[in-house]
C-alpha cells in the first residue's frame, strides 16, 4: 500500500531543501547586515579606481558607515526574499497582500538610499545634481519612465489576448484578467522562460464554477520555432464558487389566458 501522507511529507522536506538553498544568498546578506548593525563592525564592497579599470575589493567600516552599509544589506536582502515565493491564497486578506508589497517596495528603497549615503561618507560627493534644473530632471525621468511604461503596457495587453485565446479554445469564459507587472511570483521564471508576464485571472467553466488563477505568457523557441510563439503556463487555479443560476421571467399577459382557460 502506498503511503501518499508520506510521499507529500517527503516531497515537503525536499521543497523546503530547494527553497533554503535557493534562498541563502538574501538570508545570508540580511543576517550579516545584522551583524553589522549591532556590532558597528564589518566589512563593505568598495569600487577602487586604477589606471585603466576599476575594481571591487572589501574594505572595513565601522561606526556610522558600517550602520549604512548594514540597513543596506539587511534591506536588499530582505528585497530579494520577498521577490521570490507562490501566489497567495484565495483566502489570502487584502492587508497581508498590500503589506508584503509595501515591506517589499519600501526595503529597496532603503536600500538604495543608504548606498547613496554610504557612497558619499566615503568619496566625500555622493550623488551630486546640483548643477542641473530641476524641471529638466522631471522632465527627463518621466520621459523615460513614460517610454518604458507605455511599451511594457502594449506588450502586456498584447500576450494578454493570448490567456483570452486560450480560454475561448478550451470553452471557458473569462471574466477578469489583470497584468500583474514585477509579480514576487513571477521571479523565478525569468530564469527558466523567455520574457514571461504574469496575469491574475478570473474565469467560468461551462459547467458554471468560478475558477481564480494565476498564469504568465512566455515566449517558446523550441515548442515552436516561428519566431518564438506566445504560450500560455498555468501556475495556480482554484474553483471558487458557482455562478448564480439564471432566472426566468414570464409575462403576467401572457400567462392569464392560459390558466383561465386551464380553469374552465
Amino acid at each position: 500500500m502506498i503511503d501518499l501522507a508520506r510521499i507529500r511529507q517527503e516531497r515537503t522536506w525536499k521543497r523546503v531543501l530547494i527553497e533554503s538553498l535557493a534562498n541563502a544568498p538574501d538570508l545570508f546578506l540580511m543576517f550579516y547586515g545584522l551583524k553589522m548593525l549591532l556590532t558597528l563592525h564589518g566589512q563593505m564592497l568598495l569600487s577602487v579606481r586604477e589606471k585603466v579599470y576599476s575594481s571591487l575589493r572589501l574594505a572595513p567600516a565601522s561606526g556610522a558607515l558600517a550602520a549604512a552599509v548594514g540597513l543596506q544589506y539587511f534591506a536588499f536582502g530582505l528585497f530579494i526574499y520577498l521577490s521570490d515565493g507562490r501566489p497567495p491564497p484565495e483566502d489570502r486578506r487584502w492587508p497581508w497582500r498590500a503589506g508584503r508589497a509595501l515591506l517589499r517596495w519600501g526595503s529597496l528603497a532603503v536600500a538604495l538610499f543608504c548606498f547613496l549615503l554610504a557612497d558619499k561618507m566615503v568619496t566625500g560627493r555622493g550623488l551630486d545634481l546640483t548643477g542641473l534644473p530641476a524641471t529638466l530632471l522631471v522632465k527627463t525621468a518621466g520621459f523615460i519612465a513614460g517610454i518604458m511604461i507605455s511599451l511594457s503596457f502594449l506588450g502586456a495587453m498584447f500576450q494578454r489576448e493570448q490567456v483570452k485565446r486560450e480560454l475561448f479554445a478550451r470553452g471557458y469564459k473569462p471574466r477578469h484578467i489583470w497584468w500583474r507587472p514585477a509579480a514576487y511570483w513571477m521571479w523565478r521564471y525569468w530564469f527558466s522562460w523567455w520574457f514571461p508576464t504574469g496575469f491574475r485571472v478570473i474565469y467560468s467553466d461551462p459547467a458554471g464554477l468560478v475558477h481564480k488563477g494565476y498564469c504568465f505568457v512566455y515566449r517558446s523557441f523550441r515548442e515552436d520555432r516561428r519566431w518564438g510563439n506566445r504560450r500560455v503556463r498555468w501556475i495556480a487555479d482554484t474553483v471558487t464558487g458557482r455562478l448564480p443560476a439564471p432566472e426566468a421571467w414570464a409575462d403576467d399577459e401572457i400567462l392569464r389566458p392560459k390558466l383561465e382557460s386551464g380553469n374552465e
